[in-house]
């Protein structure tokens, strides 16, 4: 992932800031991360969470492998 990829997705206007935030966060955490503990560590609601991850699954940035969501570069 390089920088502009980054920059590409967190100033998308067309996903909401939740969606950037779930991605970003993936994007750096140190353990792999599924919906539970998304909301745990980032304070949102699952229904939020549920929201936040379809455009991401749709546009191919993250994918679900083994239960948790794997992050992929932006294209």
């Amino acid at each position: 992932m390089n920088a502009q990829q980054i920059r590409e997705v967190l100033t998308d206007t067309e996903l909401p800031s939740s969606t950037r935030l779930v991605w970003a966060y993936l994007n750096v955490a140190s353990e792999p991360q599924n919906n539970t503990s998304l909301v745990r560590e980032l304070g949102l609601s699952h229904p939020t969470i549920s929201r936040a991850i379809q455009p991401l699954k749709h546009r191919g940035l993250i994918r679900r492998h083994n239960g948790v969501w794997i992050p992929e570069p932006a294209q």
